[in-house]
């Protein structure tokens, strides 16, 4: 764990927990406490109500999407926690964790997504440019909106 703090933060730490399942009685996690986990987790987004995650890409092929999916559930049923999986289009996949008894994130989630993100994924070549391109060009606009360039008028 990470300093004193005996709450999961890091991917890392998170892959290291067992989830044990849920219940109506597992703790909902206050948005503060995703907030601060979700650099851990830069594949996965945060829904607009904060009460899921989720992670979505093309494969290479429907063999590829099937045996990322097969992955997970394999994963899902060691930990007892079940995320809803979807394909669409052959090769579009999208996983999605919420604690459904709790209608929200538990620390559960953030577990199984960390173990989720450890999962070889044979990726299309033309989506992985893509993303390639995307993030080049948020880091640029980071950049340029940390040194802004002098205008000459």
């Amino acid at each position: 764990m990470s300093g004193s703090s005996s709450v999961p933060v890091t991917s890392e730490e998170l892959r290291a927990c067992k989830i044990g399942g849920c219940s109506k009685d597992t703790p909902m996690l206050k948005a503060e406490e995703v907030l601060a986990r979700m650099p851990s987790l830069p594949q996965w987004t945060l829904s607009g109500d904060g009460r899921s995650i989720e992670r979505a890409f093309t494969a290479r092929n429907w063999g590829a999407s099937f045996a990322f999916l097969n992955q997970v559930s394999a994963i899902a049923e060691e930990e007892g926690h079940h995320p809803d999986l979807h394909l669409t289009g052959y090769r579009n996949v999208s996983v999605v964790l919420s604690t459904h008894a709790i209608g929200g994130l538990s620390m559960g989630d953030l577990i199984l997504a960390a173990k989720i993100d450890n999962i070889e994924v044979d990726y299309s070549p033309k989506w992985l440019k893509e993303q390639q391109a995307r993030a080049a060009e948020a880091e640029a606009d980071a950049t340029a909106s940390t040194n802004p360039a002098e205008t000459s008028g």
